[in-house]
């Protein structure tokens, strides 16, 4: 197997874990609400420790990865998170549960963008979108296994030794990326001995670009209307995901429906494998073209938007149809993957870490503050439990608003934030 391959696949496997992590609170949430004495809104404060532990570091690890380097910065990162995995299992108190929660968020959140910076420069820049779906895609298989698998086993094991084996398994990633990643091949490192000047730097800063990407890229970023307005997009759908699939699909199938929890993970096993087949899916489609991608993206996320309506509008009468709705939920939601090769060429190919890091931050800084806000919008409507459809309709209905906003953003994005460099992408 070539080297490349290799190290795709330890970091895919790291990636594993990350989406394992976000997601498992979600079949854990009846497990974590009686151990711990958790209302609604407790029980989603909890939930968005991970997110805003996540959401924390993205800024820093973008910065990390392209100066300190990616292998570094994933190995010691995944050992912060083995080490909050442990910790969570062993959490008598919901103070113990919220700092091991948020320790997990920010191990796992100096991954996929260290990954990204390395897949990078391992593959082609054409396959930059697929191999972007690839590693959504082993990742979504981790979404998988925290939904029927994790109801299996930790019926089996219960939630707390099932989580200290995560720790474990964690820790064997640790030595993997350490030993078996390299942040680029040597070829390339000889091949960019003597780069061509980028647009806009000097002889001297093309000689040495390390020393002034971090100040011209900052500037860069704060000025890229294009960047902040998909960042708006990014924000909408990763807030109403991360909400729904990382916590409040479980309270709402168990408590509208009364699923048990092993149905709540069947239900869930489809929205996660719908995610992981469309992040394929989108990334062949996607194409070589910057207009091709946002088209695939756009129509990707219309189809997701409409999958919120009849969550909405016709709660009481869905449940025959909620397998294949959310089916069709994940797989229209996972054209998503798109939308990071769209953020990374607004910018030059240096800051690609940095840019990557920001934009990752805002989707999980908003993702962590919408599970929050639901679960105050569920507890506030249906204190004693007695109004639970309008609660979550009301919840959900949130959700919708804000995924409209981001959608319209997207549909509006090549007309009125055009391309800063038109001429450095492929048509």
């Amino acid at each position: 197997m070539q080297r490349r391959w290799v190290i795709f696949w330890v970091l895919a496997g790291s990636y594993f874990f990350v989406m394992f992590h976000r997601f498992c609170t979600a079949v854990m949430a009846g497990d974590l609400t009686a151990d711990l004495s958790l209302d609604p809104a407790a029980l989603g404060f909890l939930s968005s420790m991970y997110l805003l532990g996540y959401a924390s570091v993205q800024i820093p690890v973008g910065i990390l990865s392209d100066w300190w380097g990616a292998r570094k910065t994933i190995s010691v990162f995944l050992l912060v998170a083995s080490l909050g995995a442990f910790a969570f299992g062993k959490a008598d108190s919901m103070h113990a549960a919220v700092i091991a929660r948020w320790l997990v968020g920010a191990g796992v959140g100096c991954v996929y963008v260290p990954a990204l910076r390395v897949l990078g420069c391992w593959f082609e820049k054409d396959s930059f979108a697929f191999m972007t779906g690839m590693m959504l895609a082993v990742g979504n298989l981790g979404a998988l296994s925290s939904t029927w698998p994790l109801a299996v086993i930790k019926g089996i094991w219960g939630w707390r030794a099932t989580m200290e084996v995560v720790s474990l398994m964690t820790l064997v990633l640790v030595v993997l990326v350490w030993f078996f990643v390299k942040d680029q091949p040597d070829e390339e490192v000889k091949e960019s001995e003597t780069p061509a000047r980028p647009r806009g730097l000097s002889e001297k800063e093309a000689a040495n670009p390390q020393a002034t990407a971090r100040p011209r890229g900052l500037r860069a970023m704060l000025k890229a209307k294009r960047f902040w307005a998909l960042t708006v997009y990014f924000v909408a759908f990763e807030t109403t995901i991360i909400s729904f699939q990382g916590l409040w699909a479980g309270p709402f199938l168990k408590r509208v429906y009364q699923f048990p929890d092993t149905s709540i993970g069947y239900a869930l096993t489809w929205l996660a494998l719908g995610l992981m087949i469309g992040a394929v899916v989108s990334g062949i489609l996607a194409g070589r073209s910057l207009q091709r991608r946002h088209a695939v993206l756009t129509a990707g996320m219309l189809g997701y938007l409409l999958c919120w309506v009849p969550i909405v509008f016709t709660t009481a009468s869905l449940g025959p149809y909620l397998v294949p709705l959310l089916t069709i939920m994940g797989f229209c939601g996972g054209f998503f993957s798109i939308s990071f090769g769209i953020a990374k060429e607004c910018f030059e190919p240096g800051m690609a870490g940095t840019a990557l890091g920001v934009y990752n931050f805002t989707g999980f800084a908003g993702g962590g503050l919408g599970m929050w806000l639901m679960g105050l919008i569920i507890g506030a409507m249906s204190p004693d439990g007695t109004n639970e459809i309008a609660a979550f309709q009301a919840a959900f209905g949130l959700a919708l608003g804000i995924m409209l906003i981001g959608w319209i953003i997207l549909v509006l994005l090549p007309r009125v934030w055009q391309t800063q460099a038109p001429e450095d992408i492929q048509s």
